[in-house]
């Protein structure tokens, strides 16, 4: 990894150190450009070892992201597909992902009726349909594959201040051969590159200073989440129940009796404030028993629920990807999977720009990426908009139409094998 020079000239800023910024810069690496990456948060790491493997009925306490484990897990986890996975793969980041599970199957349940869907890898001829990883593992082993890479620089702890895309003259003292370049005030110093890539998140800087809108609602819900032990084992299923009060994911982990989950609330704070012995039981309730008593529970999170697209993802010298661009509800966790799709597409778009007279910030160029990517994301919010709807109605009309059209889909293998390659992304 390259040195840190105050007032350079890079071809390509990113902004944003999460897993989506760090995979496109990483998939950059073996590229001539020269690549700076900023982040206000400090570089990631694990603040203390992980609790060694026991038995599944004790778990030593440890630290990750500030917050006491009672299980060792991190609370919040992905989904990441066989699509992602291998984007992660050919970057070389996948094999330094120590600690993940392979998930076989999925169930999805309607507590509303009997109606259940469940189809497998094995139907599609794969090893697995994706991967439950702990964010934290996939972006140590992103921020640690940074360091093999001698034209990447990182800014960890410092905050994007302003940007300026006042053309360049040529008797600045950072003048290149090109008419255009951003002017990037971070920390107390000053940067420049000829692109700029926003990967800072759903409250992105780099979109509010761009002067990009987009199209955003609230679902007036919030997320709920953390780590629970079930009474039986999840064999490596995903599982989901559309219940009477949101969506809720059982995310098998790498110990046979934990889960990972992701519950979609109106009202979180009752859940949050109640006592274990009454949480664990109201998951049992929702769950149906599935994996009979939930018998304990990490510490809760929660974080709001938004739907939010921009109009554009790139204009000259500037694009946005992952959470930047959109954001979707969480019930088919495909968010980070998305994310990872918008960086090996620019990556791609970037990589052949060498072959071309045009330069990387080239609005045709960007363009391509963006025609790429778009459709695909406005279809799957538009599909994850469909379903929050079509769940949470409570006339009991659509509920017996939902029910029936489950049951169908789950009696027709062509459907399921069709459902089963869209979990995986392939």
């Amino acid at each position: 990894m390259a040195e840190i020079d105050t007032d350079a000239h890079f071809d390509i800023a990113i902004c944003g150190g999460g897993l989506v910024g760090l995979t496109l810069a990483n998939a950059l690496g073996r590229s001539n450009f020269k690549i700076a990456v900023i982040d206000g948060q400090a570089r990631p790491t694990f603040s203390e070892q992980k609790a060694p493997k026991q038995k599944a009925a004790e778990y030593q306490a440890v630290t990750l992201d500030g917050c006491k484990l009672a299980s060792g897990f991190a609370p919040r986890v992905s989904a990441i597909n066989v699509a992602s996975m291998k984007i992660l793969e050919n970057i070389g980041v996948w094999q330094d992902i120590k600690r993940m599970l392979a998930f076989k199957q999925m169930s999805v349940r309607d507590t509303s009726g009997s109606a259940n869907i469940k189809f497998s890898a094995e139907d599609i001829q794969l090893d697995s349909l994706g991967y439950i990883v702990e964010n934290r593992e996939i972006l140590v082993a992103l921020a640690n594959k940074l360091k093999t890479h001698e034209n990447i620089s990182v800014f960890w702890d410092t905050k994007l201040n302003g940007i300026d895309d006042t053309p360049q003259t040529t008797d600045t003292a950072q003048a290149t051969d090109k008419t255009h370049t951003y002017r990037l005030s971070i920390g107390n110093q000053t940067i420049y590159c000829d692109l700029l890539v926003g990967a800072d998140g759903g409250n992105s800087r780099v979109r509010e200073l761009s002067g990009i809108k987009t199209l955003r609602w609230s679902y007036d819900q919030e997320a709920l989440v953390t780590t629970i032990k079930t009474e039986y084992p999840h064999e490596k299923i995903a599982r989901q129940w559309f219940t009477s009060e949101g969506p809720l994911a059982f995310l098998p982990l790498a110990e046979p009796n934990l889960c990972s989950i992701v519950w979609s609330l109106n009202d979180v704070s009752e859940h949050k404030a109640s006592n274990l012995r009454e949480f664990c039981a109201r998951l049992t309730e929702a769950s149906e028993g599935e994996l009979g008593n939930i018998i304990g529970a990490d510490q809760r999170f929660s974080f709001p629920l938004t739907q939010q697209h921009a109009f554009s993802y790139v204009k000259e010298n500037l694009a946005l990807i992952g959470d930047a661009a959109h954001t979707i509800h969480p019930l088919a966790g495909q968010g980070a999977n998305l994310g990872f799709a918008d960086a090996s597409a620019l990556a791609s778009e970037l990589m052949q720009a060498k072959f071309s007279e045009k330069g990387i910030g080239d609005l045709a160029l960007l363009r391509r990426y963006e025609l790429a990517r778009k459709p695909h994301n406005l279809l799957m919010t538009s599909v994850m908009e469909a379903l929050k709807r079509l769940y949470t109605s409570g006339d009991p009309g659509i509920n017996w139409i939902r029910n029936t059209a489950m049951k169908i889909a789950n009696d027709n293998d062509l459907l399921k094998n069709m459902m089963a390659r869209l979990a995986s992304g392939l």
